[in-house]
């Protein structure tokens, strides 16, 4: 165990449930009288060891016999069963005199004389030991001890089977000397979250020396599910390193008593071995050398230091991986990624070639920094942005020029953004210098516009801060960055507004949101007629994108609704044909806001797929935003919960704290749907106290908006009356157009049943425009139904029947079911019951199969109402009562308040009032508390 450095303590046995459990079987068999055997196998550092050990702290009502085999002592015959036998000796006396002659003249000389006399003398005295108490003989490395021990442990072990005692042997993977007749148990690699473990504990909660979660992930890769090689590779890193602030050398370095073990064993090959050790651990993939020479690999294969694995000839250890490499000399190294080079463009893989030579200079060179730059563009569509980062770091490294150089860096940390490591990314951006403030260009062969090193880090901090930090912070960073950009690069100084006007967004700041929406189309009309905007070819459909998507916001926003639409649409269709992620999310929102959910859905869905693909990490939670939002849209109350729960983890993991409060609102609203108060208030909670924090608005009006879904859906129509007109009038940082625009139908709901004063006309008209604009069948519907809550009578029908018609060809099944909710409540109390009870009994059937247990209760108990009740004449005087008496009077008497009984049953508290001064006179009473006891009775 390597337990010195505190990056390498001990640590709890981890991933082996199973082979413990077999372990415990095999004591428990000693206990009972009986014995076993267990020869544990598997590769060096795989936890053999620690597996012995812990069987030896389980048997503490055992005698333990123990042998640790030692390489020094493998030529020194019966060393190891001296060492095994020896707490054994006094009971000497008690073996028969040839027995007791034979082992004390063989263990006092090293002669081990004739094979079975020697052995039967040690079972006898094992046997001896055993019969005092439960025995557990233990020998670790068995295929290391001197060959008159092993001859006489695998004697014993194999006929000590009934003597209450247990032995268990360890021996590395194809040992030759294996015990026949021993039931083996092989140590598999163990599985990658194991390991990860074992890298936290190994970390403990040290600051100093936290281990961020990608670079833990590359080790438990590189370690291949052994432990031992996991913590030497832990060991191997420095600080930088295991913070993420630096690249992870290639392969990674290990350090620790294993490594040094297989050091010293490569040392003893031939030099051509070793060489060809060197390239096999520098590059895993690359074909072996061809030629009519000897194999070089065959002194290594002899002593299992590699394997043949299909084409290829490979080491066996993660660590003899690491001993090979960063044990060998700079020349070894330089001479083994030059030959690898030439192998890779032989073979016609110029991007290896690449990565090999750039390995292989030690010097800043321009030609290779270039070169491994333009690898790491190519990489993020084969390999995603997360092995990008460590391939434009590297350039870096290799990079004379300061400038670019810091423009490298930019791009190391931008892939390591997207990758989902913001930690990183920070990291690697603090090592960007003012000094390398000098312009570069940065578009294709050099087009596109000079920036300076600082305007692309700047621009990485406000996206960042946007996502993660507080977005007016975002937005003041960002509107400088596209003043400086304005002349030199008009394309990137749009996207910079688009990043700004999305931090405004945020924040619920419309005023701001609007000022640089129309900056972006003066920027664009300042453009000479007939020049490209920006880079050319890909980026130009990018611009239009950006144009579209911004002004028919701001248009939407505005109320200029139709025209908004026409834009939106036409950027929705633009983000369509360019297909990447980021450019998939902007269409998702462009269809959210013109109505086309069935858009949104697909746009959002294919970004999830698509960053996924690529590695962009951080653009899957954005996405997942969206498809939350058009899933609840269609009342598909599973599907959202899983993506907003998926998100919410993506967000959490990749640093997005904004993005979280997002998908911890639309948790929120679901929980509101489905009557799960405490879920619903903890998320909408944390919510609103990130967004308070942050001043963003949107996820903040969310969170409200599912707080008063909540009180709605209970029946406290009053409070969410009260909660959503608070919403409506939000400014920034507590509220989002958006949401005041999309809370109308709630509103008007609360209001009429919660006897709340609330202005609604504008809202319901302004409603009404959206939907006619985008054409949504749903929202056309809901208008019909906030007109048939705010009219009486036939009128109020008419609109009611207009909602369901225009239900019958939209999708969402929650909102009809609403609506019949409704429109049976006002049937009911028009007095046709017929009517009401087929409108509300489907409404029932919807919300029981969506989850949505309080608007199936609000339906339940109408439909009883619109029913009638023969409980009444079963309770003494009550049975004087109508229903819709006794209703109130069961109501008033669990302690509701006229208001609260008015809320409950759809009704205006004047109409409680009347009804219940009637059930006084029926009934003969004059107070509450006379109606309790009667209705009790």
């Amino acid at each position: 165990m390597i337990s010195v450095n505190p990056l390498t303590r001990p640590t709890p046995l981890r991933g082996r449930d199973h082979e413990l459990l077999t372990v415990r079987r095999l004591l428990d068999t000693a206990r009972s009288g009986r014995g076993g055997g267990l020869l544990v196998t598997g590769a060096a550092g795989v936890g053999r060891t620690v597996l012995l050990e812990r069987a030896e702290g389980e048997a503490r009502d055992f005698t333990v016999l123990r042998a640790r085999a030692a390489p020094g002592e493998g030529r020194l015959p019966l060393a190891g069963l001296h060492q095994l036998l020896r707490p054994a000796l006094p009971l000497l006396p008690h073996l028969p005199r040839a027995q007791r002659e034979t082992l004390t003249r063989a263990l006092d000389t090293g002669d081990p004389g004739e094979a079975f006399p020697l052995a039967n003398a040690a079972l006898g005295l094992v046997a001896e030991v055993a019969a005092r108490s439960p025995l557990l003989l233990c020998v670790d490395d068995f295929h290391l001890l001197d060959p008159p021990s092993r001859e006489t442990v695998a004697f014993v072990a194999r006929r000590l089977t009934h003597d209450g005692a247990a032995v268990l042997l360890s021996a590395r993977d194809g040992d030759p000397h294996r015990l026949t007749g021993i039931p083996v148990l092989r140590l598999r690699p163990l599985p990658e979250d194991a390991v990860l473990d074992l890298l936290s504990d190994a970390c403990g909660d040290r600051a100093t020396e936290g281990l961020a979660v990608p670079v833990a992930v590359t080790l438990a890769e590189a370690a291949e599910g052994n432990p031992r090689a996991a913590l030497e590779l832990l060991e191997g890193t420095d600080p930088e390193q295991r913070s993420g602030a630096a690249a992870l050398d290639q392969p990674p370095r290990s350090r620790g008593e294993l490594t040094d073990a297989f050091a010293t064993d490569l040392a003893r090959l031939p030099r051509a071995t070793r060489l060809a050790l060197v390239r096999a651990a520098a590059d895993p993939h690359a074909p072996d050398p061809d030629g009519s020479d000897a194999d070089p690999f065959e002194p290594a294969r002899r002593t299992g230091l590699v394997a043949d694995t299909g084409a290829r000839t490979g080491l066996t250890h993660p660590l003899a991986r690491s001993a090979a490499y960063h044990h060998a000399s700079p020349a070894q190294r330089r001479s083994a990624h030059l030959d690898l080079a030439r192998a890779h463009e032989a073979a016609g893989d110029t991007g290896r070639a690449i990565r090999h030579r750039a390995l292989a200079g030690g010097t800043p060179d321009e030609r290779v920094a270039a070169a491994l730059h333009e690898e790491a563009r190519r990489t993020v569509d084969q390999g995603g942005h997360a092995p990008a980062s460590l391939l434009h770091e590297h350039a870096a490294r290799l990079t004379p020029d300061p400038a670019l150089r810091g423009l490298r860096l930019t791009d190391a940390a931008r892939s390591a953004w997207l990758s989902g490591d913001p930690d990183r990314a920070r990291r690697v951006l603090a090592r960007v210098s003012p000094a390398q403030g000098a312009t570069v260009p940065v578009g294709p062969g050099g087009t596109g516009g000079d920036h300076t090193v600082q305007d692309r880090a700047d621009l990485l901090r406000a996206e960042m801060d946007l996502r993660s930090g507080v977005a007016i912070d975002a937005f003041q960073r960002l509107g400088s960055t596209a003043d400086r950009l304005a002349l030199s690069d008009p394309g990137a100084a749009l996207r910079v507004l688009l990043q700004a006007g999305e931090a405004s967004c945020l924040t619920g700041d419309h005023e701001r949101f609007f000022a640089t929406a129309r900056r972006a189309r003066d920027l664009m009309e300042q453009t000479a007629p007939g020049e490209p905007v920006g880079q050319e070819g890909a980026d130009r459909p990018w611009n239009r994108l950006v144009l579209d998507y911004m002004t028919g916001k701001a248009a939407m926003f505005q109320g200029r609704h139709r025209e908004g639409v026409a834009l939106l649409e036409r950027a929705v269709e633009t983000a369509d044909r360019i297909g990447d992620p980021q450019a998939l999310v902007l269409g998702a929102i462009a269809g959210l806001l013109r109505g086309d959910h069935v858009r949104t859905r697909d746009l959002a869905g294919r970004a999830a797929s698509v960053a996924r693909r690529t590695g962009a990490l951080t653009l899957v939670p954005q996405a997942l935003e969206f498809l939350t939002y058009a899933e609840m849209w269609f009342g598909r109350l599973s599907l959202a919960e899983g993506s907003a729960a998926e998100g919410l983890r993506a967000s959490l993991g990749s640093g997005q704290d904004n993005c979280a409060s997002h998908h911890r609102g639309a948790l929120a609203f679901v929980a509101a749907i489905r009557g799960d108060e405490d879920a619903c208030r903890e998320h909408a909670g944390t919510a609103l106290a990130l967004a308070g924090e942050h001043d963003v608005g949107l996820p903040a009006g969310l969170a409200a908006w599912a707080l008063a879904l909540l009180d709605l859906g209970s029946g406290r129509t009053s409070e969410a009356a009260m909660r959503l007109r608070a919403l409506a009038r939000s400014g920034p940082g507590s509220g989002h157009a958006a949401v005041r625009l999309l809370i109308t139908p709630d509103l008007v709901e609360a209001s009429v049943r919660g006897g709340v004063a609330v202005r609604v006309s504008e809202a319901v008209e302004t409603f009404g425009s959206w939907a006619e604009a985008t054409g949504q069948d749903t929202a056309r519907a809901q208008v019909m139904r906030c007109r048939g809550l705010l009219r009486e009578g036939e009128e109020a029908n008419g609109y009611f029947e207009s909602a369901l018609d225009l239900h019958s060809s939209g999708y969402c099944d929650f909102e009809e079911a609403r609506t019949r909710l409704l429109y049976g409540g006002h049937l009911r109390r028009s007095r046709h019951p017929g009517r009401a009870r087929e409108h509300l009994h489907t409404a029932m059937e919807v919300f029981d199969r969506l989850g949505a247990r309080p608007w199936a209760r609000q339906a339940r108990e109408e439909l009883r109402a619109a029913r009638g009740s023969t409980a009444a004449r079963e309770v003494g005087g009550v049975d004087l009562l109508s229903p819709q008496q006794l209703r109130i009077a069961r109501h008033v008497a669990d302690g509701a308040t006229n208001r609260e009984v008015a809320a409950r049953l759809f009704l205006s508290t004047r109409t409680v009032d009347h009804h219940l001064r009637n059930i006084y006179s029926k009934l003969g009473i004059r107070s509450r508390v006379e109606l309790s006891r009667l209705v009790d009775r």
